[in-house]
């Protein structure tokens, strides 16, 4: 399956969205790792684990939302795609741990 509708069956069957809107960016990202021979590999989505939905506030098993995916990035080495879903950072900080 191709990249995009393997993020929408995640989307779908596993948290309850309607459909998922994938930025430019994204798109940009979903054609390069596909070109570069990537496209199947599996999917890791990163998002908040507060909700199924985008949205930490909306508790419960919400269902007919649109998924925003506003990256998504590859882990090569690792073997996974992991598409970003809306406003969810993947880039660490030390904040919180000031001795890392």
């Amino acid at each position: 399956l191709p990249i995009v509708e393997k993020i929408r069956i995640i989307a779908q069957k596993v948290y309850g969205a309607q459909d998922i809107e994938l930025s430019p960016a994204a798109q940009s990202q979903v054609d390069r790792y596909t070109r570069q021979g990537f496209g199947n590999l599996p999917i890791c989505m990163a998002k908040t684990h507060l909700s199924l939905s985008h949205q930490p506030e909306r508790k419960g098993v919400p269902t007919g939302f649109i998924l925003p995916i506003s990256d998504v990035r590859a882990s090569i080495g690792a073997g996974f795609i992991y598409p970003l879903v809306g406003t969810v950072s993947a880039e660490y900080s030390t904040q919180s741990f000031p001795f890392l």
